[in-house]
């Protein structure tokens, strides 16, 4: 018996001396973390701690960046400039002369008739694709375009045979009660889409929808200023200042009240022929130069 006490004895002390060994040869690279001063505990016991945490001997050393280093990259990261953001100022209106309408092309319903009708300052510079009853649904979808001694064709045909580098639009009133306002907008979206396809470096100048007198408005459900307010406003977010802007022609035509001048108007809803020219002098002023 006392033998075997022996033997057991001189193993736990091989033992020992082994893990301390190892602690003391292994602590600077893998249990430096663990250790608080070898005369604050034994010699083994960071081996020990870093053992129940799963660090052994034989476990891959994860290299560490010395202070120095760290400092080093923080400082280059903190003196690399940023990325610049290219910020795009919004184009802005300014005052043209006639001439500016040479290259322009209207496209639009009833109204604009009345003003190639009635404006001979834009009618003998432009071109005009435009005919009563007109929708922005038939100008997304249909044939309508009168051509000699030829089938009709769409807007995109004819756009295709001349090059324009403004595009002014006045549909609107005749898709009041006809779908919806998402439904309105989409399909605007997509004829825009399409003209700049076509052709890329054009302007496009969304005209509003003419509003019509406080009478007409006050006396139809359908056809009044607050359902035309609401289609003109679902077309606000394809406004981009850069390429396709925005004339709110009822600056000019408006009563104090938001209805179109009764003044100007016969019927409550298109301009007399005597009446075009305030829409002539806005859109003088709304010209975009680059």
């Amino acid at each position: 018996m006392k033998i075997k006490s022996y033997l057991l004895i001189i193993l736990i002390v091989i033992s020992a001396v082994g893990l301390s060994v190892c602690s003391y040869i292994y602590t600077p690279a893998k249990y430096q973390e663990y250790s608080v001063g070898v005369d604050k505990e034994p010699v083994m016991a960071p081996m020990l701690k870093g053992a129940s945490a799963g660090v052994f001997p034989w476990s891959p050393v994860e290299k560490q960046e010395d202070p120095q280093s760290l400092a080093k990259k923080d400082k280059v990261a903190e003196t690399k400039p940023e990325a610049k953001i290219e910020v795009v100022e919004p184009k802005s209106f300014t005052k043209v002369d006639d001439s500016y309408f040479d290259d322009a092309v209207f496209i639009g319903d009833s109204r604009m008739v009345g003003l190639s009708q009635y404006c001979p300052e834009i009618d003998s510079r432009a071109t005009f694709f435009a005919k009563k009853s007109l929708t922005i649904y038939n100008l997304q979808k249909d044939a309508w375009i009168d051509v000699e001694n030829g089938p009709k064709e769409t807007i995109f045909d004819a756009l295709s045979k001349i090059s324009f580098s403004k595009v002014y639009i006045m549909v609107g009133i005749n898709e009041i009660g006809r779908g919806t306002n998402e439904g309105y907008r989409d399909a605007y979206a997509d004829v825009i889409k399409r003209i700049l396809e076509i052709q890329p470096d054009a302007l496009i100048f969304i005209n509003s929808t003419m509003h019509v007198t406080k009478e007409k408005s006050d006396g139809d459900e359908l056809y009044n200023n607050g359902n035309i307010n609401v289609r003109n406003a679902a077309l606000f977010d394809l406004i981009d200042n850069q390429h396709i802007f925005y004339l709110n022609v009822n600056d000019m035509l408006d009563d104090g009240e938001g209805n179109l001048d009764e003044s100007l108007s016969g019927d409550g809803v298109h301009l007399k022929g005597s009446c075009y020219e305030p829409w002539h002098q806005y859109l003088l002023f709304n010209g975009v130069v680059d």
